[in-house]
């Protein structure tokens, strides 16, 4: 079997307006959906980001994919040394290899230990939708700590969430833990998170972690509260709370000096930027070498990525808290069934390679839509940074700098 053609298709897709540390989504976010056909017509698809560099380096790998036997992965990897764009090419493998035995993905890379996936109920505060009736969920503005209960309701209702995650960063420290203490009296048997993607200064975090600590709320971690791997160090150093991150710790260089500077507890994996799907399972091994607890970490993703994120948190062992998902805010999608939350969960496909099957017509208009409009594109904190304070300056806020820690 040999790999004969690469597709590379940028697509621009909805998103509504969700705000967090350095401003607010865009109307219109990129994504990339990466096709690989076979000469006997097999076909596998991935999805990833949708910035330029993201792109260019899936284009400059076409030459190693295209005649590669898909078996050979491993050597690509090592070739490419580049984690987000062969974590894209590995995910696309992996649907192939199972479409063409007739094996889930997750039986393609070591088999599942579970068969149905948790995911965290991914609460914003938010701006109002621009087009509230075709938004996906809670098109209202929440900007205070009684706006997210009723969203968290919605979410609660949409879905059966039994975690609820607050991403953090965006109002005053004291109004965020205001809204933990109302959702924890609306969901009593919640289990709780806030991510403040690194806004809060030290000081700010161990004053914060140690209220956490000492009531009666259920908070599983602080989702990297602190703006450096240093500064978790530093907070871990003064007060005995759960840390996690997706921000400091995002490739496999990076675990060993962050286990050395007792700085995390749990690393949010994601087969994006872990080496794809291939990947999150050696990262799983890693983890439970060093006792480090393991998540699931999202960003604004397709279905095409909700089907492969399911399929390889089927299959790592070490996975112990409900994965996050933006899947529920999403309008648009590439697929012709989207996968569905059932009491917080999502059941594992059956069918051959990620399960899902591409619409063709809404793949083609999204992909229209990217070439003629622009669009939020990012891969990686700082680029994140530099995309949301354009944004912000279009907007008019020219004086808007994403610096940190902001409390």
């Amino acid at each position: 079997m040999r790999i004969t053609d690469m597709g590379v298709i940028p697509v621009a897709h909805r998103e509504p307006p969700l705000r967090n540390s350095w401003g607010a989504h865009t109307e219109l976010a990129a994504r990339t959906v990466v096709r690989l056909t076979t000469a006997d017509g097999e076909v596998g698809v991935a999805e990833t980001y949708g910035d330029d560099a993201v792109i260019g380096a899936l284009e400059r790998a076409r030459g190693q994919v295209e005649g590669m036997n898909p078996y050979d992965r491993r050597a690509l990897e090592l070739r490419l040394q580049d984690p987000m764009a062969y974590g894209a090419i590995d995910t696309a493998i992996v649907d192939l290899l199972g479409r063409e035995t007739g094996q889930p993905a997750c039986e393609i890379i070591g088999g599942r230990v579970r068969d149905r996936v948790e995911f965290s109920g991914y609460l914003f505060y938010k701006y109002a939708d621009s087009d509230p009736d075709t938004a996906a969920i809670a098109p209202e503005e929440v900007g205070s700590p009684e706006a997210m209960v009723e969203e968290a309701r919605q979410f609660v209702d949409h879905g059966g969430f039994r975690v609820l995650k607050l991403k953090g960063g965006v109002l005053p420290p004291e109004e965020e833990l205001e809204t933990l203490d109302l959702l924890a009296e609306e969901f009593p048997d919640a289990p709780l998170r806030i991510d403040p993607n690194g806004t809060w200064s030290v000081e700010t975090a161990i004053r914060i972690a140690r209220r956490l600590r000492d009531s009666d709320l259920h908070v599983q971690f602080l989702e990297d509260p602190v703006p450096t791997m240093h500064a978790h160090s530093r907070l871990k150093d003064q007060v005995d709370f759960p840390v996690a991150t997706n921000m400091y710790v995002v490739e496999f260089d990076e675990i060993a000096p962050a286990v050395e500077a007792d700085a995390v507890d749990v690393i949010l994996s994601d087969h994006h930027y872990w080496g794809g799907m291939s990947g999150n399972l050696r990262l799983d091994t890693v983890a439970r070498a060093f006792d480090l607890g393991v998540g699931m970490h999202s960003n604004s993703h397709l279905g095409i990525s909700m089907a492969a994120m399911t399929h390889v948190a089927a299959a790592m062992p070490t996975l112990r808290y409900a994965c996050d998902s933006h899947y529920p805010w999403m309008a648009d999608d590439v697929v012709t069934d989207p996968l569905e939350f059932e009491d917080g969960h999502v059941e594992v496909p059956d069918d051959p390679g990620l399960g899902i099957e591409i619409d063709e017509g809404e793949l083609e208009r999204m992909h229209q839509r990217y070439r003629e409009e622009e669009t939020l594109a990012y891969s990686s904190v700082e680029s994140m940074a530099a995309e949301y304070a354009d944004a912000e300056t279009e907007v008019g806020r020219s004086d808007w700098l994403p610096n940190k820690p902001r409390w």
